[in-house]
């Protein structure tokens, strides 16, 4: 420490001894003694104890004309004044004088190295604002000489404009009140021809860019009197010796100095507008990037914040943007002060850039300056037009190009930016959590499928964004339908069109979340919701009917329309969606050109519900039409139906959940009965598995609810009757076929068919049980199954008239047509045996009287449709059809087990005159059939004879009855099948032949009488009297043969059955005549080797009873009585002739 004070006593006593020489050395002595204290804190501790006494010594060297001495000691003063520790004790009077000194010096020398380093002096000070302040307008005066120096030199004037940045640093207020001193000595050298003036120039104006943007408004005038001097005249000279990068850079910052005031000079303005309408155009690339940069200046000039301001805050009556009764939100009148033409004037050149074929580097440029717009613009961005003026236009310039390699960080970065605008509607509510689009949509959407982190990663500069009313809805979607449709074209790669898909989808799910606060918000009004209901239909009808069916990726478009769809369905509140308040026309295409009621075949069918063109409709109605349109289109387009089919079913599921599921069905199926090809199926699958579903969830409340509207069962039979309808309709005769000119395009293949129709009759069936054990749990009972089967015996009775009286059937449709035989056979199975399960089992929980009407209503109808089922296989057998097709056994195997339950007098006459007439058709053909339907068909004729004798109360069996079926039993008694005729003469014997007198109808006596001689058939019972005087043997018991089911529909169990009241008297006198053996068939061996292993059956019938099987039934006669064994009608008819 005493070594340092030591030093600096000598450096003192040299610079007080008054010889230059002396004082040079001092100086020089320390200079160097500064260079090295400043690693040493000590030495700098001990110039600052000195530092008065050598400031007055250096103060009076500093302005001495020897430059020699005065250089040296400027620069030991300049150390003195910035070091920290050394300011820190330099008093005021010290600090006073040294400034005075230094403006003296600067103003007053003539010395170059002294006026260089009395400003370097200036520019590295570091004295308090305090002493600055009050020598500010002389160290200006200084500031501003140096710059502009008289010597010309340029190390001076850079040193000068450093010290201009230095006191914008320290005397901001004071820099900025005197811009229009200070400012154009450096403004003008932008234009300079020396790249290094230029360059120091432009890095002053940047650095202090706060101070002197916005600018004041004596700058603005300063300028405009340069610019019309001279500087426009200069910047057009450098362009026209091709320094264009150097002009529009010095527009730039000469037009952002304008400011407001360039609205005042216009005329100068649009002189101005002159140089970077030369370079937008220009092909250099560096040019326009130049100029991009360079338009951000006209920004600041014309988009300032008192200028927003005024029109923020102007009255409402001054507003000109109609929001259309919407929420009120900023007031704007974008007429006022031009604001609108400054916009569009900004905008016009952006736009040309973004819409041209440029270098990605000007695009990004580009991009940049329009951020730079948007976060000028402050809150006053969220206006719609404003949005319509600035985001439209170039969202829609970038989105309408690419995506590809090259435009796709542009993608994400609008699509980020979308995001961010978009999500502040509801980025401060509490939404669900668990909901889906809570979850997902926070993300940053990117096109490549990644998230974008950082708040703002896609611009430095943060945009204002606020939560947006109804009135920016209609833009949000157009702008997601510009992607889907971009990306929809042939030149973009499946892999960027599914990620586009997929971020316009997510875009769409957060503006529907915003929508869905506006709907559950109490303020919104009725014009509001019915103006976002609109909007919403209009775009979605837009997104599904304008895609290009014939593009290769049309699957894609399709499904992404179907998507969409169901984004509003979910998202949206049911109760507005389901609402009857809001209604609109229903204005799709193809609802135009689609026949009306009137003048479509199925006009019955449609007049139940049917939306035409134009109709009034809710929106939920709407959207399941704009649904059906689409799905099939989608089914028509591809071979992908099992993933439709699972869409259709969790969609239409959710529809009859949450919304009206009568109206839902009534809308899907009015559309789905104009749609009658096979493939079209595959939606009444889709529908009938949602609707399922839904029962079993709801618990059948859709129906117990609506028991009394006769429109549910309506609608139900309707949907339960498309797919028979569907195969009824999708075999043209000749001359329908060439009305059409012969199309069948939308025929299936022959294993898609057989599948589908696999897959539709599972279906059907389990519906059909669904329905009907909700409508057995009801509390009244419906006419549901009797109005289906009546609906489906149409179908069927229009088929066969067509077929018998119509042109012949095309042989295509072949297959078909044996659709039509095996759905229509499945389904009066499945009817017959729903009916056996739940109309005959009811009886058991049912008074008499209740369920007398109720069974044999359903019966009746389960039976005519049976009776258009034997008449359909019946006119196939005629038309040539394999005559083994195995549904025909089936039809009769299950129609035998269903005569089998019955046993109530009307059910059982149901039977004879339902039956009557297809039954004798098949009975009169039976040798033209195989073995497997003939052998079903007696079974049947065998049930239909026992349901007749246990009928209760019991039939009467006069003349008239007779008269009645005179026609079946003159074919069956006189039969070529013994299997049909000896069932048939029992029956008489028991019946008939019990009658004391009867009035035998003409046709039945030649068979009556042929078949008395030969003691086969009894004709009348005697008389009591008669009876009495025979012998005992004579009075035997007259036998019957009752045929039961059996769980085995194919199995049947014969009784034989005497009369209670000579029973006692046949045990008692057993028959004991012989019996005749009759030879057995190797079949028949095998059978009874089969039955023998058998135990007696444990049902509790007693002695005599054994099964039989369909296939041995009419295979001759069983061996003996003793052996318990099953005997034929002829060895029964001996055994009574013997017993007599």
């Amino acid at each position: 420490m005493s070594y340092f004070s030591d030093e600096l006593e000598k450096i003192k006593t040299l610079i007080s001894s008054g010889t230059k020489t002396n004082k040079s050395l001092a100086y020089s002595t320390l200079l160097h003694f500064q260079e090295h204290s400043g690693d040493n804190p000590s030495s700098v501790q001990s110039l600052a104890e000195c530092s008065q006494s050598l400031i007055h010594s250096i103060v009076s060297d500093i302005s001495d004309d020897d430059e020699e001495l005065a250089a040296p000691a400027l620069k030991c003063l300049g150390f003195m004044i910035y070091h920290p520790s050394i300011v820190a004790q330099i008093s005021v009077d010290a600090a006073n004088l040294v400034l005075e000194s230094l403006v003296k010096l600067v103003t007053k020398t003539k010395l170059k190295s002294a006026c260089n380093v009395g400003v370097w002096c200036i520019s590295i000070q570091q004295l308090g604002a305090q002493f600055l302040a009050i020598h500010f307008h002389s160290l200006l005066r200084a500031v501003v000489h140096a710059i502009d120096n008289p010597i010309g030199s340029l190390s001076t004037t850079f040193e000068a404009i450093q010290a201009v940045m230095k006191l914008a640093t320290q005397l901001s207020v004071q820099m900025r009140d005197s811009l229009h001193i200070w400012a154009p000595p450096i403004y003008r050298r932008l234009l300079s021809r020396e790249k290094r003036e230029r360059d120091v120039s432009e890095r002053c104006l940047l650095k202090i860019r706060s101070t002197v943007i916005p600018p004041s408004i004596n700058l603005s005038k300063v300028l405009v009197k340069d610019m019309k001097l001279n500087l426009l005249v200069r910047m057009k000279d450098l362009l026209d010796q091709g320094m264009k990068v150097e002009a529009i850079r010095a527009w730039g910052w000469f037009v952002s100095m304008l400011g407001s005031h360039a609205l005042k000079n216009r005329h100068l303005v649009n002189d101005m507008l002159k140089i970077p309408e030369r370079t937008f155009t220009d092909l250099d690339p560096q040019v326009q990037i130049a100029t991009q940069v360079a338009w951000e200046g006209l920004i600041d000039a014309l988009i300032h914040f008192p200028m927003i301001a005024s029109q923020e805050n102007a009255s409402p009556k001054d507003n000109c943007v109609q929001k259309q009764k919407t929420s009120t939100g900023h007031g704007c009148d974008v007429q006022a002060n031009g604001f609108e033409k400054c916009l569009k004037l900004i905008m016009t050149p952006l736009v040309g850039i973004m819409s041209s074929k440029c270098d990605v580097s000007v695009h990004s440029s580009c991009l940049s300056t329009w951020c730079y717009l948007l976060h000028k613009l402050g809150t006053f961005v969220n206006e719609l037009s404003v949005v319509k003026l600035v985001l439209k236009p170039i969202l829609e310039a970038v989105f309408q190009s690419g995506p590809d390699s090259k435009s796709m960080w542009q993608w994400n970065m609008c699509l980020d930016m979308l995001s961010d605008m978009i999500s502040e509607k509801y980025r401060d509510v509490d939404y669900n959590s668990a909901s889906e689009v809570s979850q997902n949509l926070t993300a940053r959407i990117s096109v490549l499928g990644l998230p974008i982190s950082g708040k703002y990663s896609w611009k430095q500069y943060p945009v204002s964004w606020l939560p947006w009313d109804l009135c920016l809805l209609e833009f949000h979607l157009n702008i997601i339908f510009i992607l889907i449709t971009q990306a929809s074209t042939e030149t973009v790669t499946h892999g960027n069109r599914s990620s586009v898909y997929v971020a316009a989808m997510r875009l769409f799910r957060s503006v529907l979340k915003g929508v869905q606060l506006d709907l559950k918000n109490p303020s919104s009004n009725y014009d509001d919701i019915m103006l976002c209901l609109k909007t919403l239909l209009r775009f979605m009808k837009k997104i599904c009917e304008e895609v290009d069916l014939d593009s290769n990726d049309s699957y894609d478009l399709l499904h992404n329309s179907i998507l969409f769809i169901q984004a509003v369905t979910r998202d949206l509140e049911p109760s507005v969606l389901g609402s009857p308040l809001y209604k609109f026309a229903l204005d799709l295409k193809y609802m135009e050109n689609m026949p009306s009621v009137s003048d479509n075949t199925h006009q019955k069918i449609l007049s139940v519900f049917s939306n035409a063109h134009m109709d009034m409709v809710s929106p939920i109605a709407y959207l399941i039409i704009l649904y059906f349109y689409v799905i099939v289109q989608l089914i028509l387009n591809t071979r992908q139906t099992k993933s439709i089919v699972q869409e259709m079913h969790i969609y239409f599921k959710f529809i009859f959940a949450s919304y009206d599921p009568l109206e839902s069905l009534l809308t899907t199926i009015s559309l789905l009965y104009r749609y009658v090809q096979p493939i079209y199926l595959n939606i009444w699958m889709g529908m009938v598995q949602g609707l399922e579903d839904y029962m079993h969830d709801s618990k059948c409340n859709f129906l117990l609810k609506t028991e009394s509207d006769s429109t549910t069962g309506l609608t139900i039979n309707h949907l339960l009757s498309y797919p028979l309808m569907v195969v009824v309709h999708s075999c043209p005769t000749k001359l329908a076929l060439s009305k059409t000119n012969g199309s069948l395009e939308e025929c299936l293949t022959s294993a898609e068919k057989n599948l589908l129709l696999g897959h539709v009759i599972d279906m059907w069936k389990s519906l059909y049980g669904s329905l009907s054990a909700s409508q057995f749990k009801c509390s009244a009972p419906t006419d549901f199954p009797e109005d289906l089967c009546s609906m489906l015996s149409g179908y069927l009775d229009e088929y066969t008239g067509r077929v018998g009286s119509g042109p012949d059937i095309n042989l295509t449709c072949k297959d078909l047509d044996l659709d039509l035989v095996a759905l229509s056979g499945d389904i009066m199975m499945c009817i017959l045996e729903q009916i056996q399960t739940s109309d005959l089992v009811s009886r058991k929980d049912r008074s008499k009287d209740t369920c007398d009407y109720y069974t044999s209503s359903g019966i009746s109808s389960g039976l005519r449709f049976s009776a258009c089922c034997i008449n359909l296989l019946w006119t196939k057998m005629l038309t040539n059809q394999p005559n083994d097709f195995v549904g025909t056994s089936r039809v009769f195997s299950a129609l035998a087990c269903f005569v089998s339950c019955l046993h109530l007098k009307q059910d059982v006459l149901s039977v004879i005159e339902i039956i009557f007439s297809p039954l004798l058709q098949w009975l009169t053909h039976m040798e033209t059939q195989d073995k497997t339907t003939n052998d079903q068909l007696q079974l049947l004729w065998v049930e239909i004879l026992g349901c007749l004798r246990r009928s209760h109360p019991p039939v009467v069996f006069d003349s008239t009855f007779l008269k009645l079926h005179e026609s079946l039993l003159e074919k069956t008694l006189d039969h070529s099948f013994l299997s049909i005729s000896e069932p048939t003469i029992i029956f008489w014997n028991s019946t008939f032949g019990e009658q004391i007198k009867l009035d035998y109808p003409q046709n039945l006596l030649p068979i009556l009488d042929r078949l008395s001689r030969n003691g086969k058939l009894k004709l009348h019972k005697r008389p009591v009297l008669e009876r009495c005087h025979s012998h005992a043997d004579v009075n035997n018991p007259q036998h019957r043969c009752r045929v039961t089911a059996k769980h085995n529909s194919s199995s049947k169990r014969v009784e034989f059955v005497v009369d209670t009241a000579n029973h006692r008297e046949q045990k008692e006198a057993p028959l004991k005549s012989k019996r005749k053996r009759v030879e057995l068939t190797e079949h028949q061996k095998e059978v009874r080797r089969a039955q023998q292993g058998r135990d007696r059956d444990s049902g509790g019938h007693g002695a005599g009873i054994r099964t039989y099987t369909n296939v041995d039934f009419s295979q001759g006669n069983e061996d003996s009585q003793e052996s318990q064994e099953i005997r034929d009608s002829e060895s029964i008819l001996q055994i009574l002739r013997r017993a007599r």
